[in-house]
């Protein structure tokens, strides 16, 4: 950890737009530049997409930046809001994440998270405010506001309902509000030839040791801000299956966090993966063989699967691990019993929605995964995710079931 006076830790958000601002750049430059794109040949197509989609998240991402300078002023407070003991739902992409995060998240008596367009719209204070503002303006009109902005983020969701629900109002991924940092892995989807992009997704790996500081610590500064905002000392609870490479890092962010790792069988999981960033595929017209991005998360999940295995072992106080198919036939004492390992109550809200999500599994929801011919990853490679998912596995939760002292 960085401990110079000039370290870019005592100021992290200013240090990270800086460095957003350059990378930014880079990216956009890249993009637009005519001449080799191995990933992302500048098609007319992309050309078309690129020129309608950038100027817009180019604008939303300035505007992020000037209210977290804007907060500094109005809202000096609250750089020194206390994060508390923190809650982390993270692991495996498409290993259950969403349904576990969801599931918690139904106690807002308890929790408090980010909520989709607080993400995409609202991570400073000052924008928050102004949206709530402009919400209680937009409810005396009959909310013709709010309908327009569920249906842009209904619009916007397309294809990734059938995987991900979208919805303005629904617990989300709060890495989104990594975005104007450029912080956000799913940025990789838009520019694929960056290697920058990819590191995100390999954090524990990062060979710049300020670049793997300073991103935790602008991240644990947004965490602050959804806490001040929010205003009723109601326990973080985040969820992010990007940040499987990060878990370390945020063991030494919030030395006070607890952690739930998800974990999927790595060949199900990959190819679950691989279909769900198809639409991103087709909409940024990139990887146009379908090879180039399997073999990028095929390096992805290999290094997740081995930092998880390395982090669970060294903090088994604190990380517990769920694996998909128990919360798919038994959700709620699974879950029951990973709370039960972090010593985390379960609550009567909490235990009305393990309740229900008991009621409604065994059913097949799976996704059909929509696969391309480069899906498969090395032999050697998947043999040593499989060999960390069954280390994980052979620690991980397991369903129980209680009969008194359950509900506190």
């Amino acid at each position: 950890m960085l401990q110079a006076a000039d370290s870019p830790l005592r100021r992290p958000l200013g240090a990270a737009a800086r460095r957003s601002l350059r990378l930014h750049a880079r990216w956009i430059a890249e993009a637009v530049s005519p001449g080799a794109h191995p990933a992302a040949p500048l098609t007319p197509r992309r050309a078309m997409t690129l020129a309608a989609m950038l100027p817009p998240y180019a604008a939303l991402q300035a505007t992020h930046l000037a209210a977290f300078a804007l907060d500094t002023v109005l809202y000096p407070r609250e750089a020194r809001t206390d994060t508390g003991d923190p809650l982390f739902v993270l692991g495996i992409p498409r290993s259950g994440t969403t349904f576990v995060h969801r599931l918690l998240a139904a106690d807002e008596g308890r929790f408090t998270t980010m909520r989709t367009w607080e993400a995409v719209l609202a991570p400073s204070v000052s924008e928050r405010r102004f949206w709530q503002a402009a919400g209680r303006a937009d409810a005396l009109l009959g909310a013709p506001g709010r309908r327009l902005r569920d249906a842009l983020i209904a619009r916007l969701g397309g294809n990734f309902d059938a995987i991900h629900e979208t919805g303005a109002d629904a617990a989300e991924e709060d890495y989104l509000a990594l975005l104007p940092l450029a912080g956000c892995f799913i940025m990789a989807l838009a520019f694929p030839d960056n290697a920058a992009l990819w590191q995100l997704g390999a954090l524990d790996r990062e060979p710049d040791p300020r670049t793997r500081a300073l991103l935790p610590a602008a991240y644990r500064r947004l965490l602050q801000k959804h806490r001040y905002a929010s205003g009723d000392g109601r326990q973080l609870l985040s969820k992010n299956a990007a940040f499987a490479s990060w878990a370390g890092a945020l063991a030494e962010t919030f030395p006070r966090a607890r952690f739930i790792v998800c974990l999927r069988e790595p060949a199900s999981a990959l190819s679950s993966q691989i279909s769900a960033v198809e639409p991103g595929r087709r909409l940024f017209a990139v990887d146009p063989d379908r090879r180039w991005l399997s073999r990028r998360f095929a390096e992805i999940y290999a290094g997740a699967y081995r930092h998880l295995d390395e982090q669970l072992a060294a903090h088994p106080d604190r990380m517990v691990a769920v694996d998909m198919a128990d919360l798919r036939a038994a959700p709620g004492p699974t879950l029951k019993a990973a709370l039960a390992h972090l010593d985390i109550p379960v609550s009567r809200p909490l235990a009305s929605a393990f309740a229900s999500a008991d009621a409604a599994a065994g059913g097949d929801s799976r996704h059909r995964h929509d696969t391309g011919p480069g899906d498969a990853p090395p032999l050697a490679m998947l043999a040593a995710m499989e060999a960390a998912y069954s280390r994980m596995r052979s620690r991980a939760a397991r369903p129980v079931h209680r009969t008194e002292n359950e509900v506190s």
